[in-house]
């Protein structure tokens, strides 16, 4: 593993966290909120013990096998593993994860109706930002649009990672302005439909190049 900035950042978001968790910890309640539907009001409750840090432990452990993983794969998985930004979508979801924490925490102690779109939004800029990331990741057996057509052509998986960072990034900003204009139920269709969009694709690239 080559240590790089994103790293150094993706490190900062888990130990901030964690701290804040932590000074947290003695005010909140029994029972903590862990998921909510579409209009911000929670709808999913874990025990303070545990759901205090279900995301803590999913971003440090997803770090670890992206980061440190990759060491375990064949040498040509591995290659291509330390050849993309894996760092940066390591730091983008420990940033994500991050910020869903704190509306946990928040909603927890302060007892608010609904958080509104926080969650949803802050997904769709995910959305955005892996778009911008997907195009430069190479073939891998982890993180991806990983499909049996891909996972088996280099020319595929590079043209529908080309396809991919397009999707995300048109698909999470027009959910970002379908969750903002109130229709956030609409934007959720648009996510999911630009992330399809690539499964297809390389399906049918693989039809076109079927010795690839």
């Amino acid at each position: 593993m080559i240590w790089r900035r994103t790293d150094t950042v993706a490190i900062v978001l888990m130990v901030g966290t964690v701290a804040i968790t932590l000074g947290a910890y003695a005010r909140l309640p029994a029972r903590i909120p862990t998921h909510f539907d579409l209009h911000g009001v929670a709808d999913g409750w874990m025990p303070r013990a545990a759901g205090a840090w279900v995301l803590p432990l999913a971003s440090f452990g997803t770090w670890l096998l992206l980061r440190c993983g990759p060491r375990f794969l064949p040498s040509a998985w591995r290659t291509r593993m330390l050849e993309s930004p894996i760092g940066m979508a390591s730091a983008l979801l420990a940033g994500l994860l991050s910020a869903l924490q704190w509306v946990i925490l928040d909603t927890a102690i302060e007892h608010p109706r609904s958080v509104g779109s926080v969650p949803v939004l802050l997904l769709e800029g995910f959305w955005v930002a892996v778009g911008l990331v997907l195009p430069r990741i190479r073939r891998n057996p982890w993180i991806g649009v990983r499909t049996p057509w891909t996972l088996s052509s280099d020319e595929n998986w590079a043209r529908t990672h080309r396809v991919a960072g397009l999707t995300f990034c048109i698909g999470g900003s027009l959910a970002w302005l379908c969750t903002i204009s109130g229709v956030a139920p609409l934007g959720i269709v648009v996510l999911v439909a630009s992330a399809g969009v690539p499964v297809v694709y390389s399906f049918v690239l693989a039809r076109r190049l079927p010795d690839a």
